[in-house]
Formats: C-alpha cells, sequence, structure tokens
C-alpha cells in the first residue's frame, strides 16, 4: 500500500521542495503591495512597504510574525503605538492582518537563521486586524503532524495554511500547467467531454444521478472516464485529444484510490503503440520537476512480471525475484528471517527453509494464484528488511518506471471460467496476429491484447490501449465473447459504421503520480478537497439526507431495509 512504502520516510522528510513552486508569485490584479517574499528584495531596504497576511506568531506586545503563503517576516511596533500594541496583545493567532512599516535589516545579533528573511524586519506605523480568528485552533497550523487526520480533513480551510499544503497545491497546478503547456505544442485539442452520461456494461461501480424526466424512473451515471467520448471525438475527426479529467467510481477508498479522482486523458487516430509509448514518455521528462534524462522505460510482458514478481504492477527498485523449479516456487532473503507470521499473512501454505533462507510454496494447478501470494509475500519481506533489520532497499528520489505489455484480452471469470471478462476493457484491440482466434471460444484465453500500462514504483500510474475501430468485430466482442449488455453501447457501435479511423490512447491518474513525486502517505494529501477511505466528505458532511419531497421530486423512495 501506499501509505506504508511511503511512512519510513515519514521521520525525517515531510514533503518534497521544489523551486518551481515558490516562483513567480505576483500582487498584480491585488490591492496588496508587496508578498512577503517580494521583501528580499534589497532595493525595498528602508523603505515603506505594506503587507497583508495572518498573524503567526506575537510576544511582548512588541513583535509579530506576519505569514502570507510566500514567507514570513517580522515586525515590530514601537513603545510610541501604545494603543496598537494593545491590539496586537489581544489578536488571536491567524488573524487576518495588515501591517505597513519600514523595512529594515535585524541587527546582526538578531538575525533568524531559522526563516527565509530572517535577516529582515518591519518597523511598524500602521497595525490592523482585518479579521478576527476564534482563539482556539481545531488544527496546529505550525506542527503539521500534531493534528489528527479526520480533523484537518473536517478544517481542510485550515489545513490549507500550512507550507506543507501550499506547496502541494501549488505543486499540482504548476504540473498540470506544464502537462497542457506540452500537450497544445504537440497539437493536441483540449475538450471537456461530460460528467453526466448513461450506465456502461462491465468495469467499476458507478454512481447513479435520478431525473425526474419521463416521470421518473430515468438515470444518469457519472463517468468513469471518458473513454467512449473521446473514441467518439475520434470518429469526429479530432485526431489529437486531451483533458484534465474528473472520473468517479463507486468504490472503496484505499491510499492510492479515491471515489472522485483526476486524470490525465489522451486519445490520437492513426497512432500504434509505439506512438504511445514515445508521447508518454516524453510527456513525463518534460513535466518531471526534477531532470529525467536518465531515467529508462524498460518493458516486461504481463506473463513475465507475474513470474518474476507475482504483480503486473512490480516495484523494480529491489531484487527478491521468484525464483522457479519444476514443483515449487521461492524468493531467498538476504538475512535470516526469525518471526515470518507478518509476511506470510497467515496462508500455511507458504513454508520458510532457515537453513537456506528461502520462502517456498508448491505449485498448484491455479499457478497465476501462487504467483500472486508469492508477489505479496515479496512486499512483506522487503517491507521487514527495510523496518525491521535496516536494509535499505528503495531509495527515495529513485524513478523506476516500467512498461508492462502484452496482456490476455479476456480473462476467464472466478465463478464460472467458461465465461470471460475483459482483462483492460472491453475497447481494447487484440494484436493483429490474434484477430483470427476470436472465431473460436476455445483460443479466447490465449488472444493477446493490445493493453498497455505504465508502473512507477509499484503503482500502475497509466494505463491505455489501442482500440477495436470496426463495429462488426466490437459488437462480436461485447454480445458474443462478453456478453454484455450492447443496448447500452449501441451510440459507439453506429459511431465506428461512419468510417472510423484506427485510434489508441492512454490516461494518466494524476493525483495517484503526485502522490509519488511528492512521496506523500496517500494520495487525499494531494487532493485539495478529499474524501475519506468510506468516501465522506467530513468538512461539509456530505453525503447527506434530503427531505422526502425532494426525492418525490424524482419519484424516489428510500427502503431502509435493504442491506
Amino acid at each position: 500500500m501506499l501509505s506504508n512504502i511511503l511512512k519510513r520516510f515519514s521521520s525525517t522528510v515531510r514533503y518534497y521542495r521544489f523551486a518551481s513552486t515558490s516562483s513567480c508569485y505576483t500582487t498584480k490584479f491585488s490591492y496588496r503591495q508587496y508578498l512577503v517574499s517580494d521583501l528580499s528584495n534589497a532595493n525595498l531596504i528602508d523603505t515603506s512597504v505594506s503587507v497583508y497576511g495572518w498573524l503567526q506568531h506575537r510576544r511582548k506586545k512588541l513583535f509579530g510574525v506576519l505569514r502570507d503563503h510566500s514567507g514570513l517576516i517580522q515586525f515590530i511596533l514601537p513603545i510610541s503605538m501604545k494603543e496598537q500594541r494593545e491590539i496586537l496583545e489581544k489578536t488571536p493567532f491567524e488573524s487576518c492582518i495588515h501591517v505597513k512599516g519600514i523595512l529594515k535589516k535585524r541587527p546582526e545579533r538578531d538575525i533568524n537563521t531559522d526563516m527565509t528573511l530572517g535577516h529582515l524586519e518591519i518597523h511598524v506605523t500602521d497595525y490592523k486586524v482585518i479579521n478576527v480568528c476564534l482563539p482556539e485552533l481545531p488544527v496546529n497550523i505550525t506542527k503539521y503532524h500534531e493534528s489528527h487526520e479526520i480533523t484537518r480533513l473536517k478544517y481542510r480551510y485550515l489545513d490549507f495554511r500550512r507550507d506543507v499544503m501550499q506547496e502541494r497545491i501549488r505543486f499540482r497546478s504548476s504540473f498540470i500547467a506544464k502537462v497542457r503547456e506540452f500537450l497544445l505544442k504537440n497539437s493536441f485539442v483540449d475538450i471537456e467531454t461530460p460528467s453526466l452520461f448513461r450506465r456502461t456494461p462491465g468495469g467499476a461501480r458507478e454512481f447513479i444521478v435520478p431525473t425526474h424526466l419521463n416521470e421518473g424512473g430515468l438515470f444518469y451515471a457519472l463517468t468513469q472516464s471518458p473513454q467512449q467520448f473521446k473514441q467518439l471525438l475520434m470518429v469526429g475527426g479530432f485526431d489529437r485529444y486531451f483533458q484534465i479529467a474528473k472520473c468517479f467510481r463507486d468504490e472503496t477508498g484505499r491510499p492510492d484510490r479515491q471515489p472522485e479522482f483526476t486524470q490525465i486523458d489522451l486519445e490520437l487516430s492513426f497512432v500504434s503503440r509505439e506512438n504511445i509509448f514515445s508521447l508518454v514518455e516524453q510527456l513525463i521528462v518534460a513535466c518531471w520537476p526534477e531532470k529525467l534524462e536518465k531515467v529508462s522505460f524498460p518493458r516486461l510482458t504481463f506473463a513475465e512480471a507475474m513470474s518474476r514478481y507475482g504483480t503486473d504492477k512490480p516495484d523494480t527498485r529491489f531484487g527478491l525475484e521468484i525464483e522457479h523449479s519444476s514443483e515449487q516456487l521461492s524468493i531467498a532473503s538476504p538475512i535470516p528471517i526469525n518471526n515470518i507470521n507478518d509476511l506470510i499473512d497467515g496462508d500455511n501454505d507458504i513454508k520458510y527453509d532457515a537453513n537456506n533462507r528461502k520462502f517456498l510454496l508448491n505449485k498448484t494447478n491455479n499457478e497465476q494464484e501462487c504467483l500472486i501470494k508469492m508477489g505479496k509475500l515479496r512486499l512483506n519481506l522487503a517491507d521487514v528488511l527495510e523496518k525491521q533489520y535496516g536494509i535499505e532497499l528503495r531509495k527515495r528520489r529513485q524513478w523506476n518506471f516500467l512498461w508492462i505489455i502484452d496482456f490476455p484480452l479476456f480473462t476467464p471469470m472466478e465463478d464460472d471460467r467458461t465465461k470471460f471478462e475483459s482483462t483492460h476493457h472491453p475497447f481494447t484491440a487484440p494484436i493483429n496476429e490474434h484477430l483470427s482466434l476470436l472465431s473460436s471460444k476455445k483460443d479466447w484465453p490465449h488472444i493477446t491484447g493490445q493493453h498497455y500500462d505504465l508502473v512507477l514504483n509499484g503503482f500502475e500510474v497509466a494505463g491505455g490501449s489501442i482500440r477495436i475501430y470496426d463495429s462488426s468485430i466490437q459488437r462480436f466482442v461485447l454480445n458474443d465473447v462478453l456478453q454484455l449488455p450492447i443496448e447500452h453501447l449501441e451510440h459507439l457501435l453506429k459511431a465506428l459504421e461512419y468510417g472510423a479511423p484506427p485510434h489508441g490512447g492512454i490516461a494518466l491518474g494524476l493525483d495517484r503520480l503526485l502522490a509519488l513525486v511528492l512521496e506523500t502517505e496517500h494520495i487525499r494529501d494531494v487532493i485539495a478537497f478529499p474524501k475519506t477511505s468510506n468516501g465522506k466528505d467530513l468538512m461539509a458532511q456530505a453525503p447527506s439526507l434530503v427531505e422526502q419531497s425532494e426525492l418525490d421530486y424524482y419519484f424516489l423512495q428510500i427502503n431502509r431495509k435493504h442491506s
């Protein structure tokens, strides 16, 4: 999990500063004269300056510290300003204030080396309280982890005042700006697609939205992704589309998942897998906060990834690969392990050979399941070696990208192995060499799809495919192979009949990517207004009950006995 992997950095590094997030601040279109960071200009020494912000600290009716998003500055009220000194003493921390005065250099003995502008101070000529803050704060603004996360989510607007949150949200803005700049330079068209759509068969559970149309009984669905829309744009001749897209899935939250999330969505016409790879690699290098010239983007087939790592999103920053013999799978540990209970998750099928320092699992008929077990063991072993034994396997600021390719197009269902579901989604095309295999059901498990994932340090950060653009093939896959209700997709099937071009695309998970770049413990930390793991907005107390009169408008009745 993201939190487990990144927590080992939490004792020493809370967030990573990037120069790009603290530059180009401006007071343009504002009545502010200066931001705090502007006061570093040597030409302003001994001149009158005016700043607005929040009171972070005060003492002796004499000194105060004003904070805005760009920094901190100390100010001093002279003894002659008796009335304003009394006001300062009574001003609660985090009140919005205005300070005007002469910017001076501090005496050498008074320089505060812990502050960027610790060598400067404002000798106040005017001090005003713009808006008083309540005296008791639910969130400790200056000490990040002295407030419980639930409290910080409830008072998110106060949480934003922390340096760390300012940096994260501003970095997100800067990162998106770079993405847009790169794509617009390469002739992509930024097109917004609807959030209200219709239900899509297969895939994740969707949020449904009632409407009073047709006297009730009709529902929209919030889009899982703009998948169908971007394919329709290709049909319409917009051959290079992108969108910073909001997506919705009614799923249980995890540290790297939210019910409402954002992705960088891309689609192109007349494109191959290699074209997509080149585009994404160049996009990432162009937008990354650090230079990535020497970072490679190797490739592994799905089968190779499962065989070596027991997962289709392996963390390749460390070894501990799965070894194969005729009857067993094994993973070797570099040192003896004393307690294996934390490693095997109660799976008694995994044994530990203390003499050879190896974890062993006998192969069964379901080799895929055995590989998945060993893949989980591998990650658990890495955690134990790092946390309990101090062996560094995964370094900070190390970026191991990896393309996973050649996925099976279809996967047999767990409850009925004679039925199939899409490994990716039902619009993924088979490789050209396997197109003929669609005609025989016995060959369906052996068809390779043109699906690809980009993995970073053990997390899937992007996924896409080359699409089916022939309407008859798409109809066959939906109806005959997947046995899905195609009436929900007739609009797409009809569109493909009108000379649809070959096309493909990819979506990059923006929240997950930023969480990895900034080394946060949860993707909530890089989203301005996130939900909890069970989908609640603690600040606004959403979702909430509505009156029966509102339900009546949509012809709805709540059955609270439903389990």
